[in-house]
């Protein structure tokens, strides 16, 4: 089982694929592409093209389950519109499975679950890939 860690964020969909090794421990699969971008959440071409570069991303890393670090849907962190569109394209995505994790949550489950991040990971994947960890956990 494959799970992508996701943390929007603006326009982008950050990503960080992980799984379980021979030996049993969680790896994070060495992917080229960290982040999915939509140039123009009000274009129906973008939109399009988002969906099928997920879709793509999905076939490609043989991802089973997608899950998001939620986002505050209102009041001043909130997300904005193309956020919420990103969202959707995830859960859209054919062949595979969408779950949210709350914030409070995945800190929480960070602070106990997560001893270390593997090396070179990007700070800006830190959360993707904990959202993944937590739903390859959750999974089991």
């Amino acid at each position: 089982m494959r799970v992508c860690g996701c943390e929007i964020s603006a326009q982008e969909v950050r990503v960080a694929v992980v799984y379980y090794d021979e030996d049993g421990q969680i790896t994070k699969l060495p992917v080229a592409q960290t982040r999915i971008e939509i140039a123009d959440d009000t274009s129906d071409e973008d939109l399009k093209s988002c969906l099928a570069e997920m879709q793509a991303f999905a076939v490609e890393h043989e991802v089973d389950t997608f899950v998001i670090k939620s986002r505050a849907r209102k009041g001043k962190m909130a997300g904005g519109p193309a956020t919420f569109k990103l969202e959707t394209l995830l859960q859209l995505v054919d062949g595979t499975k969408t779950k949210f994790v709350h914030a409070a949550t995945l800190a929480a489950f960070t602070k106990k679950e997560i001893d270390g991040y593997p090396d070179k990971l990007p700070v800006y994947l830190k959360n993707a890939y904990a959202a993944g960890v937590y739903g390859l956990k959750k999974a089991s």
